[in-house]
C-alpha cells in the first residue's frame, strides 16, 4: 500500500537565504469551497485521468500523460513540499470531496533569461470542475500565502495568449502581462503575468521579480495549466 508522507509545513519559518533554513507554508488550507491538501495515495486515479486529457493537457508541455508519467510528475510535486517548504496542493471539493486538480506555488523550473527562480502560481483541474471558478479561488489562497507567509515581493504566471480560461484566472487575480519568456524544453514563448503584494500586506522578508523580455506575445502553446 502507498503511504503518505508524514512531512507538515508550518508558516513563518525562515526564508531560504536565512541562516535557520527556508520559510515554510501550510501543508493544508480551507477555502469557501475547496480543501487545499498534502497528496494522499487516493489521487493517484483521478490525477492520472486529468493528466491523460487533451483538453486539459493542450497547452502543457509534456502533452498528454501516460499513468507512469503521471505517477512521476505527482512524486515530483509531493516532494517540493519537503525541499522547498511550499509546492502545489492537491485541490477537494468540500461539498462531495471530489479532487479538483491541484494549485499552489512553486519556483520556474526552467533556467529562461527573466523567470529562472521567479515563484510562479499554477493550476490545472479536470475539465468536470472547469467554469465553476475554483482556479481563481484556489490561486488567491495561493497568492495570500506567498505575500504573508512566504514574504515574496512577487508571484508569476506563465501562459499562452490562446488559453482564455488561464488568462481569465489571471485577470481576476489582478495578475497583468509584464513580457514573455522562452519554454527551453518545446521552444515555445509564453506570456509573463505577474502579481505584486499588496501595500496592505505586512512580511518580514521581500523577494525581487527577475526582470522579463519584452517580446511579442507567443503563437503556440503553454506548459503551463489551464484554470
Amino acid at each position: 500500500m502507498e503511504r503518505e508522507p508524514d512531512a507538515a509545513p508550518v508558516a513563518g519559518a525562515p526564508h531560504p537565504g536565512d541562516p535557520a533554513g527556508p520559510r515554510r507554508s501550510r501543508v493544508e488550507l480551507v477555502t469557501d469551497r475547496l480543501r487545499m491538501r498534502a497528496w494522499r495515495a487516493g489521487d493517484r486515479a483521478p490525477f492520472a485521468a486529468m493528466n491523460a486529457d487533451p483538453r486539459v493537457m493542450r497547452h502543457i508541455g509534456s502533452g498528454p500523460l501516460d499513468a507512469v508519467g503521471s505517477d512521476g510528475l505527482r512524486s515530483r510535486l509531493r516532494s517540493e513540499w519537503s525541499r522547498a517548504g511550499h509546492g502545489l496542493w492537491a485541490l477537494e471539493r468540500r461539498d462531495d470531496g471530489a479532487f479538483a486538480g491541484f494549485c499552489g506555488l512553486t519556483a520556474v523550473p526552467f533556467g529562461t533569461r527573466g523567470t529562472a527562480g521567479a515563484l510562479e502560481v499554477g493550476w490545472r483541474l479536470p475539465r468536470a470542475q472547469w467554469g465553476h471558478g475554483f482556479a481563481t479561488e484556489a490561486a488567491r489562497a495561493a497568492l495570500d500565502v506567498a505575500w504573508s507567509a512566504l514574504g515574496v515581493a512577487s508571484v508569476v504566471a506563465l501562459v499562452h495568449p490562446d488559453n482564455a480560461r488561464s488568462l481569465a484566472v489571471g485577470e481576476r487575480l489582478g495578475m497583468r502581462v509584464v513580457g514573455t519568456t522562452l519554454h527551453p524544453p518545446t521552444g515555445w514563448r509564453v506570456l509573463v503575468l505577474r502579481a505584486d503584494r499588496p501595500d496592505d500586506v505586512d512580511a518580514s522578508f521581500q523577494h525581487d521579480l527577475p526582470n522579463v523580455r519584452a517580446d511579442p506575445p507567443p503563437r503556440r502553446g503553454s506548459p503551463h495549466e489551464p484554470g
